[in-house]
Parts: C-alpha cells; structure tokens; sequence
C-alpha cells in the first residue's frame, strides 16, 4: 500500500472554521469522485496544537491506494481540473508519496 499525504496551511485572509466546513462538505466529496476507483482510504486530520514554532499548520491529508501507479493515474486526473474553493484557500503545501509498513508486533 502507498499513502499520499500532505500537510498545509490555511492563507491569512479566512475563516477557519469556514474553511473547515469547505473542506469537509465540498473538497472530500470532490476528491473521492474524481480519484475513484483508485482510492482505497481518506483521511483528513484538522490540527488542533502546532508543535513546530513558527509554523502554524491548519490540517493534513492522507489518501490510501493499492500502489504507486494507481497513485499517480487518480492525483492526474484530480490536478486535470484546477484548483477548487478549497485548495485556493490553502498554502505552503508538504506532499509525499509513502510506501507503509505496518512493523507492530
């Protein structure tokens, strides 16, 4: 399994709490629909506490796919359309691509 995560932070000018409900009504519906069949979890974590000074992080994705192709063929066809109202909100985005291993005995 291969994970594309990614953790962002929300421009100065909005809402919080607006950008939120953006995020969770519209941006996830609109993601699983265009990264079908592909994507096999979604994950979102809004930030509660940033433990890093001087970088205040609003929240992190994590999108769960059978491999690295299946991966990249659905974040294709996602990006092939522009940002939405969410991802205008958003900056200083970190993006990888993790191969996981479960290693818990």
């Amino acid at each position: 399994m291969v994970k594309y995560i990614s953790i962002f932070q929300l421009k100065q000018d909005y809402d919080s709490e607006e950008s939120y409900q953006i995020w969770i009504k519209e941006h996830v519906p609109y993601v699983k629909k265009m990264m079908k069949p592909e994507l096999k979890g979604y994950i979102v974590g809004r930030v509660v506490e940033n433990m890093t000074e001087g970088r205040q992080f609003f929240g992190n994705v994590q999108l769960s796919f059978s491999n690295l192709e299946d991966c990249k063929k659905a974040w294709e066809r996602l990006t092939a359309n522009g940002p939405d109202e969410f991802m205008n909100r958003i900056t200083n985005i970190r993006r990888v691509i993790i191969e996981e291993r479960d290693v818990f005995d």
